[in-house]
């Protein structure tokens, strides 16, 4: 069958606009972003963490942290991709930015441990050692276990936690040495006399009588004569005592009184 003039007219038309829409794709092809010389728009977001360089990853770690802090929504998966280069593939420069990242995080832990504000040690030697800690047994096998970053974090928390209790322990162990040796001490020395158990008897019992209550009775005796300071106290008798403050107070208004206390004032002058 032979074509009209239209029908060529019309044909030349359908290439022209083929012609054109393929070069619009290849401009198009052309212009894609790309990642590390992969193309990003045919990766899926793991693929994408994977490529991003370690400076990326941590400002976006940085900004979703504060998103979260700040109560937003906020996705975790770039700073999960940092421990997961630190853990899986021994990135050192992942594991600087993680420290970097999360060690604020890690001194709100150790400052608020109950057992650290009875440690005579600085909060950094124990940020240290929970990140050591973190790294020789958060091993790649407990990271594949992990289902999110709150996971890592928990762990990393609980790492917090032993090196402190840790601590706490060895300093028990060697307080406890330290007393058993003050008693061999004072086995050795002569026995007091029965005239000296009577005084010291009879001068706690007066306290005891002037103190309004067993809490007040208990600070004053355990700083005097166990010489237990008030954080010590407050371990040693939790069900008496809410916080520090309270024992300072108890103790301040008891002593207030019996320095007031003519009784009290008899006794001393031995009368």
């Amino acid at each position: 069958m032979v074509k009209t003039s239209y029908q060529y007219q019309k044909t030349e038309k359908c290439i022209a606009h083929r012609v054109i829409v393929m070069k619009g794709n290849q401009i198009m092809n052309t212009q894609t972003s790309t990642l590390n010389g992969v193309n990003v728009d045919l990766m899926s977001h793991d693929a994408k963490l994977q490529h991003m360089a370690v400076e990326d990853l941590a400002q976006k770690c940085a900004e979703e942290t504060d998103l979260f802090f700040t109560h937003h929504n906020y996705d975790s998966s770039y700073c999960l991709e940092l421990f997961r280069r630190a853990v899986r593939n021994k990135d050192e420069r992942a594991l600087e930015v993680v420290i970097t990242q999360y060690q604020p995080l890690v001194a709100r832990w150790v400052n608020k441990h109950a057992d650290f504000l009875l440690i005579n040690e600085e909060a950094q030697d124990f940020i240290a050692q929970a990140f050591e800690r973190f790294w020789v047994s958060f091993t790649p096998a407990k990271f594949d276990k992990s289902q999110n970053l709150a996971a890592v974090l928990r762990y990393l928390q609980m790492c917090v936690h032993s090196v402190i209790t840790d601590a706490w322990r060895k300093f028990r162990r060697i307080r406890l040495e330290q007393e058993m040796r003050n008693e061999a001490q004072e086995v050795s020395q002569p026995a007091s006399t029965p005239e000296d158990r009577l005084q010291n008897d009879e001068f706690w019992q007066l306290i005891k009588k002037k103190s309004k209550n067993t809490r007040e009775y208990a600070v004053v005796y355990a700083s005097f004569s166990l010489g237990f300071s008030p954080r010590e106290i407050l371990v040693e008798y939790p069900d008496l005592f809410c916080d520090i403050k309270e024992i300072y107070q108890l103790k301040a208004n008891l002593l207030g009184r019996l320095g007031r206390d003519d009784e009290i004032k008899d006794f001393a002058r031995g009368r």
